[in-house]
């Protein structure tokens, strides 16, 4: 219980750091293919089944909420004080995920290797668009909260909510193109509890849709997933990597 209590909170740290995947460090604590199944099947699981995942949940979800209350603002000034030696501690955590993932794995096959590139591909191409949306400076929102900010709140967590399940996808930098990352920092800071209430509902539904999602392209495609998830994680680190040269 403990192990995934603080595996959890690194989950929750990485969450909010941009160009930091909650889902690479979910693979790299070895945690990421029961967190996919547990989300994905938790309604639909027998009651036995659903007990299990909620105490696993449970202890990863609590950890996670920690992680971003507690430690997020700790590690964001790490980054801002010591931007290399932050990114190298998650290149050095990030970095023995690929022999773990493709232990017992047979890299050479032809449909493994078109796998592995269709992640490389993906990869660089969500970097570039990223870069390109990600031009202007967010605005701070400091108007009251109205319903149509509050859907487009549930919209970015639905979104956001994706790219954490994924590995090597940034929650947090799609917040920031999506133009919320800020205010939803904000929000969690201020404890100002509606406008979290819309993100926290789309998050929740985006995390149970994705996870499912996942899941079943593990259970049947096993091998060409984890060769994709691998060339999404190789792009990932050479991004991460440039940050100790900048």
């Amino acid at each position: 219980m403990l192990k995934n209590f603080l595996k959890g909170i690194v989950i929750g740290i990485a969450n909010v750091l941009p160009g930091v995947s909650g889902g690479t460090l979910a693979v790299v604590l070895n945690i990421y293919d029961k967190l996919t199944e547990a989300i994905g099947n938790f309604f639909t699981a027998p009651k036995e089944k659903k007990i299990e995942y909620f105490k696993f949940l449970s202890q990863i979800g609590l950890g996670a909420a920690i992680g971003i209350v507690v430690f997020a603002g700790v590690i964001s000034k790490m980054y801002e004080t010591y931007p290399r030696g932050t990114t190298l501690v998650f290149l050095i955590l990030i970095l023995p995920s690929i022999p773990v993932i493709l232990k017992g794995e047979k890299l050479y096959k032809k449909d493994n290797i078109i796998s592995l590139l269709a992640g490389i591909v993906f990869t660089i191409a969500f970097i570039y668009l990223t870069k390109f949306f990600s031009g202007s400076e967010e605005i701070i929102r400091t108007t009251s909260f109205n319903l149509a900010y509050g859907m487009k709140l549930f919209v970015c967590g639905l979104i956001a909510a994706g790219a954490m399940v994924i590995p090597g996808i940034s929650g947090s930098l799609l917040l920031m193109i999506l133009g919320e990352y800020y205010n939803i920092m904000n929000y969690i800071k201020s404890f100002n509890i509606i406008p979290l209430i819309f993100f926290t509902a789309g998050t929740g539904i985006g995390l149970v849709l994705v996870s499912k999602a996942i899941n079943i392209l593990l259970n049947k495609y096993r091998s060409y997933t984890l060769h994709f998830i691998v060339g999404i994680i190789i792009v990932s680190l050479f991004e991460i990597a440039q940050m100790l040269f900048v």
